[in-house]
C-alpha cells in the first residue's frame, strides 16, 4: 500500500507541475505556447522517469508500426504543428503538403480507429523513409505512447497476433500524469481539452492560413 502511495503522490506532482507550466504561459497571448510548455514537460518527466529505473522503450527512428492509426491531439497542439510547419517549409512544400493532406483526409476521415489499423493507412506526416516530418512538434499522445519491443510492435503491424506491445509501466505513468496535468490546465482556463484527429485538424488549421 505505501508504494501505491508513493505512486500516487509523485503522479500527483507531475501534474501539479504541468498544470503549473502551462499556466505560466496563458499570458502570451496564443495556443500554441500552452502546447508546447507541455511537450517540455512530457520530455522532461518521461527523462526523469528512465532515470528513476523505468525500462527503456524500443522505439527509434523509422519505426513507424504504431503511426498507422488515427492519432489525436488538442487544438492548441494541432495549431502548435501548424506553426512549426509554417516556420519550416517554403510555400511551395507546404502546398505539396496541404494538397498531400487535403486526398488523404479524404481516405481516412470515413474509417473508425480499427477500420485504419486494418488498412494499415499511415500518417500523412511520415516522410518516405517512415521518419516523422513533425517530430520536434509531434502532440502528447504521440509522444507518450511507446513499446518495450519492436519486434511485438512487427508482429501486430503484420497480423500475428492481437496483443498490444508491452509497455514500461512508470514510464506510462509519468506520461499519463503530464497529460492530466495538461488538461487540468486547459480546462481551468475554460479551454477545450478534448482530442481531435490531426490529420483532419491539421488540415483545416492550413487551410485557414494559406502561404
Amino acid at each position: 500500500m505505501r508504494a501505491l502511495r508513493v505512486l500516487q503522490q509523485r503522479d500527483e506532482a507531475i501534474r501539479a507541475r504541468v498544470a503549473r507550466d502551462v499556466e505560466d504561459r496563458l499570458g502570451e497571448g496564443n495556443l500554441e505556447s500552452l502546447a508546447l510548455a507541455a511537450h517540455a514537460a512530457m520530455e522532461r518527466e518521461t527523462t526523469r522517469a528512465q532515470g528513476t529505473g523505468a525500462r527503456a522503450p524500443a522505439c527509434s527512428a523509422g519505426c513507424s508500426y504504431c503511426c498507422h492509426v488515427h492519432a489525436h491531439a488538442t487544438l492548441p497542439e494541432i495549431l502548435a504543428v501548424a506553426a512549426w510547419l509554417r516556420r519550416s517549409l517554403a510555400p511551395e512544400a507546404l502546398f505539396a503538403l496541404k494538397e498531400r493532406l487535403a486526398r488523404h483526409v479524404a481516405d481516412v476521415e470515413p474509417l473508425s480507429d480499427e477500420e485504419r489499423w486494418a488498412a494499415r493507412i499511415p500518417c500523412a506526416l511520415l516522410d518516405e523513409r517512415g521518419y516523422c516530418s513533425v517530430h520536434e512538434a509531434r502532440p502528447l499522445r504521440c509522444r507518450a505512447f511507446h513499446s518495450c519491443s519492436a519486434d511485438d510492435c512487427r508482429d501486430a503491424f503484420e497480423g500475428r497476433t492481437d496483443a498490444l506491445p508491452p509497455r514500461a509501466a512508470l514510464l506510462a505513468r509519468a506520461a499519463d500524469a503530464v497529460e492530466a496535468g495538461y488538461d487540468r490546465a486547459l480546462l481551468a482556463a475554460g479551454i477545450d481539452a478534448s482530442g481531435h484527429r490531426l490529420e483532419v485538424g491539421l488540415l483545416r488549421a492550413l487551410e485557414r492560413t494559406a502561404p
